[in-house]
């Protein structure tokens, strides 16, 4: 006899752990739930508002979602009565465009008193580099959804009931929806790290950052073929070897390099957008040589096939043959 009632559930190949999967996971679905969920929850909606509302007093809150008037439909607003925020939601790092907000601002103006909120994956650096502080009249914030997740935690601790019942099932939904990549992910992204520094100065150079800080960055957004979705796993290679293989543990757009290191001169590349990566302990089972020379060349590879491989260019055939 199963030790649960009920069976294992997928839709499109894609398993349903929460009533909101059956939505989907594109910026549309994303706002549904959330706007839903912010309805069926007095803590979670309190938190949200003070967020978009800061040190404002705040009693009923109307959320509507997808209103329509004759300069297009909004993803999500909350009214206070007093005071209107529309909400521009965006999957991973994207931003709303300033065109689009400005179709939002009259709605606000209109209202006398309110807010316009980008709410994604971005940073607040991010957001700030890139979009204005207010469209025309209006004051612009951005929101990350990681503050939501924060914001999540806190109101299951405090909820029961039905109230914890859709919490829940948010909670479930985000971690699939908004994740960068899929935790179970072993894919590796491969790079070589030299003995140069950024800008060509400052106080370390770029194994240092790996070896000592713990840390390793790349472009963003401005081409190379670099990763838009941040790996869960980094591997350096220098004296063609791979020296150390990383778990990434976070990742933040920043505007430029000097934003997190005052020391790096600023130049046409180190003062470009970058993704910085926080690395966790190296595993075990350094150094394995490249058994070819890939020179500068950037390579993905399984970490199964990296650990239990005799070099790395044996790893990256392995991986290859066996994802076809």
């Amino acid at each position: 006899m199963p030790d649960q009632l009920g069976a294992a559930v997928t839709r499109h190949g894609r398993e349903v752990a929460s009533v909101f999967d059956l939505l989907g996971q594109d910026e549309n679905d994303l706002t549904a739930a959330l706007g839903f969920t912010l309805s069926c929850s007095q803590l979670l909606l309190q938190a949200f508002a003070d967020r978009v509302f800061p040190g404002a007093v705040i009693g009923t809150v109307n959320v509507r979602m997808e209103t329509r008037d004759e300069l297009g439909r909004t993803d999500l607003e909350l009214d206070t009565g007093m005071e209107l925020a529309v909400v521009e939601a965006k999957r991973g790092w994207l931003l709303p465009g300033e065109s689009q907000l400005s179709a939002y601002a009259p709605r606000i103006l209109r209202r006398g008193s309110g807010v316009l909120v980008s709410l994604s994956n971005a940073s607040a650096e991010w957001a700030n580099a890139l979009l204005p502080p207010a469209i025309g009249k209006v004051p612009l914030k951005h929101i990350a959804w990681s503050h939501i997740r924060d914001d999540l935690v806190v109101a299951r601790n405090n909820s029961r009931g039905r109230e914890r019942f859709w919490l829940d099932e948010l909670h479930e939904y985000l971690k699939r929806a908004i994740r960068m990549r899929d935790a179970a992910d072993s894919w590796v992204y491969c790079v070589v790290v030299s003995t140069w520094r950024p800008g060509d100065g400052g106080l370390r150079t770029f194994r240092d950052f790996v070896v000592n800080e713990h840390t390793y960055f790349h472009p963003f957004g401005w081409g190379g073929g670099w990763p838009k979705t941040p790996p869960n796993f980094l591997a350096f290679r220098w004296n063609n070897q791979v020296q150390q293989v990383h778990r990434v543990l976070s990742s933040q757009v920043m505007p430029n390099l000097q934003n997190r290191w005052t020391d790096i001169p600023v130049t046409e590349d180190t003062a470009r957008p970058h993704i910085v990566y926080q690395l966790g302990p190296a595993l075990p089972g350094m150094p394995i040589p490249s058994g070819r020379q890939y020179r500068a060349t950037r390579l993905w590879v399984l970490l199964d096939m990296l650990l239990t491989s005799g070099s790395l260019a044996e790893a990256v055939e392995r991986s290859y043959a066996l994802t076809g």
